[in-house]
């Protein structure tokens, strides 16, 4: 057995060392298809064309780009558009009445002096800011003092009032403005014409600008303007250049940006990116099933699975694209991962495949959110699938929501409702083609990669099926005890996380190897006569053991999915046949030389949590049957030593379950074993008289 073992495990390794040589291949090629069928979305027809040629067909944009020159433009207007900014200073204004002031207070003190008005006018010439000529400075000197207060008053409201307008630096016109304000109020004036000729001198010499061109600010202002331009956007399938017209300038360095003209060049960095995207969204598939499903990602064909569906979605939205993007069966992907591998795995998988089907069909925006969904939907709605027919009734509520939603999207988008109705009846047909696909596709798939679909396992349950009927047929007691371990199975591998359907089924056919010598088995034994009793224990321990070996080969024989396979070959484990190992040892006259060995089944112990449950299930139902009057007390001792002895053996060592599983496993037992042998009432029989 060690060495069975070490062989066992030098195998596993070496199996390992190949599985891994074979998955970098299947990222490799997965990689390159990918590559190649999302390439030829960014694949765009090259013209021939100068400034000045007509074009011969409408050119669209193939995707979004900034119109340069346009945008220019659009900068330079916005910095014209700004206005030249000044900056005021009130004490232009306060110095130009200071000033008047000053000159006032400055006659009116000579006079209280008692000057003459020609000392006077000598000193003004000299002692004041404001330039007169000598004959206004001898009016200024012959006026009174009330006089000079009435005209100092007029002059300092009329030069507040001015002021009040802004008169901008190398703005002649602003200047004149005040000068001719100035000369309105001195005109309206009650002064007499010399006195307000001396009073529009005086006003004149004190207009100076108190606006100034700010230059730092004006330029600020305008790259800030220049910074709020957004840029002129060409959108994508935007026409370019229009058939029959010339093509301008503009429009020739437009299809350069888009890479559509002969001589644009080669746009290298579209490719890489789109190559860096793919290799991200691959990574991250693979990373998620090695991270969380380490069983899938070591079973290397389920994972060429996984990748060859996605690849047939990303193929058929490529090729569907060319007619309508809202034709694609975007269902198609969720449901088979569903079906074939597990509805988490399915989510996870059609969602970053989204990503994919929307760069083949340039990102439009209803198809994205179609694709997500319907990753969502076809998950969640096959997740508990029953019959095949399910199918069809999930896509049917999938293609409603799908419809729903696509009218809704059309309706806020667009407002041409002949098309948002087409889009709508494309994505039910779609709906209904992923669907007819499925159940197309999902046999094909079971066969090539051998997987058990919840609708096969439904199948093979059929007692009309020939290997059942022949169980049925030959060894009707094993056919029973199957039906009853299958019961206990299924129940207790629902407690435990596992697999029910396929624990159910699986115990159907664990004992099928049976049926070649039906009558060496107990249950199959009509009366007291034993064939056993006229054969070695050697012989019996063959025959008991080979079950296992011809179970193996009918299931082969019949097509039966290797899952299955698994389990009749692995529902005994390496146990004792313990009773015709007691019986030779305590019969021989050299009991040390009677090895444990050759009285056991050759294994493997179980893999699965399906196989272990199975195991304990197909020990406790024939060991309980065995109980002349079974009772609560009496039935659960026995399924508690059942259950110790298979993990004192080993034979639970390699299937997954937990002490936790062990204990919700033995509670699932008993309460169906309890509901099977509880007491009956005995109905009386009626007394003739």
């Amino acid at each position: 057995m060690k060495l069975n073992k070490k062989k066992r495990v030098a195998d596993n390794e070496k199996e390992s060392s190949i599985s891994k040589y074979k998955k970098v291949l299947v990222f490799i090629i997965a990689f390159i298809l990918i590559y190649a069928i999302s390439v030829t979305s960014f694949i765009t027809k090259k013209y021939s064309l100068k400034a000045g040629d007509i074009a011969k067909v409408n050119i669209k944009a193939n995707k979004e780009v900034i119109d340069n020159i346009a945008t220019q433009a659009k900068i330079k207007q916005a910095a014209e558009d700004v206005p030249i900014q000044f900056n005021q200073k009130p004490e232009v204004k306060k110095q130009a009445l200071d000033n008047v002031k000053a000159i006032f207070s400055k006659v009116i003190s000579l006079k209280e002096a008692n000057k003459s008005d020609k000392e006077i006018v000598d000193t003004l010439k000299t002692d004041t800011h404001i330039s007169l000529n000598e004959e206004d400075l001898g009016l200024l000197a012959s006026l009174n003092k009330d006089e000079l207060k009435k005209l100092q008053n007029f002059l300092l409201e009329v030069l507040s009032d001015v002021y009040e307008e802004k008169i901008e630096e190398g703005n002649r016109d602003s200047i004149k403005r005040a000068q001719e304000t100035i000369l309105t109020r001195f005109n309206s004036s009650k002064f007499y014409k010399r006195v307000r000729e001396v009073g529009i001198s005086i006003a004149y010499s004190e207009i100076k600008p108190n606006l100034f061109y700010d230059k730092d600010k004006t330029e600020e202002m305008k790259k800030q303007a220049t910074k709020n331009v957004a840029p002129v956007v060409i959108k994508k399938n935007q026409i370019i250049v229009k058939e029959g017209e010339p093509v301008t300038e503009n429009q020739i360095e437009i299809l350069k940006e888009l890479g559509v003209l002969n001589n644009s060049g080669f746009d290298w960095y579209m490719y890489i990116t789109l190559g860096i995207m793919i290799l991200l969204i691959l990574s991250l598939e693979w990373y998620y099933i090695y991270r969380y499903y380490r069983n899938i990602f070591d079973d290397c064909s389920k994972v060429i699975l996984i990748n060859l569906i996605n690849i047939l979605a990303l193929l058929l939205s490529r090729t569907i694209n060319m007619l309508s993007p809202f034709l694609i069966p975007l269902a198609l992907a969720p449901m088979l991962l569903t079906l074939l591998i597990n509805y988490k795995i399915s989510v996870t998988m059609s969602i970053l495949n989204a990503i994919l089907i929307s760069a083949n069909v340039g990102f439009n925006i209803e198809i994205t959110i179609l694709a997500i969904l319907n990753a969502i939907l076809g998950a969640a709605i096959l997740r508990k699938m029953q019959q095949r027919n399910d199918i069809l009734y999930s896509s049917f509520f999938i293609g409603v929501i799908n419809m729903i939603l696509t009218f809704c999207m059309g309706v806020l988008l667009s407002s041409n409702m002949f098309e948002i109705f087409k889009k709508t009846g494309f994505v039910g047909i779609a709906t209904l083609v992923a669907a007819i696909l499925t159940i197309g596709f999902l046999p094909l798939f079971e066969s090539t990669f051998d997987i058990v679909t919840t609708v096969k396992l439904l199948e093979l349950s059929n007692p009309n099926h020939p290997l059942l009927k022949k169980l049925l047929m030959e060894a009707p007691g094993t056919y029973h005890h199957s039906v009853m371990v299958a019961n206990l199975s299924e129940m207790a591998a629902e407690e435990v996380g596992a697999n029910p359907v396929l624990a159910r089924v699986a115990a159907y056919y664990h004992d099928v190897g049976k049926t070649k010598r039906p009558y060496f088995f107990k249950e199959n034994q009509l009366g007291k006569e034993n064939p056993h009793d006229k054969i070695t224990a050697n012989l019996s321990t063959l025959i008991i053991t080979s079950h296992v070996k011809d179970g193996l080969e009918l299931a082969k024989e019949h097509n039966i999915p290797k899952v299955i396979q698994d389990v009749i070959e692995q529902h005994h484990g390496t146990t004792l046949v313990k009773y015709f190992y007691l019986t030779t040892k305590n019969n021989s006259d050299k009991p040390e030389e009677i090895k444990e060995e050759d009285f056991r089944y050759s294994g493997p112990i179980p893999q699965s949590k399906e196989s272990g449950i199975i195991m304990l299930a197909d020990s406790v139902e024939a060991s309980v049957r065995s109980i002349s009057e079974p009772t609560k007390g009496k039935i659960e001792e026995m399924v508690n030593n059942i259950i110790k002895d298979k993990l004192n053996d080993g034979q639970l060592n390699d299937c997954d379950i937990t002490l936790k599983d062990i204990e919700k496993i033995r509670k699932s037992f008993l309460k169906s074993l309890n509901a099977i042998y509880h007491h009956r009432i005995e109905y009386p029989t009626e007394k003739i008289k």
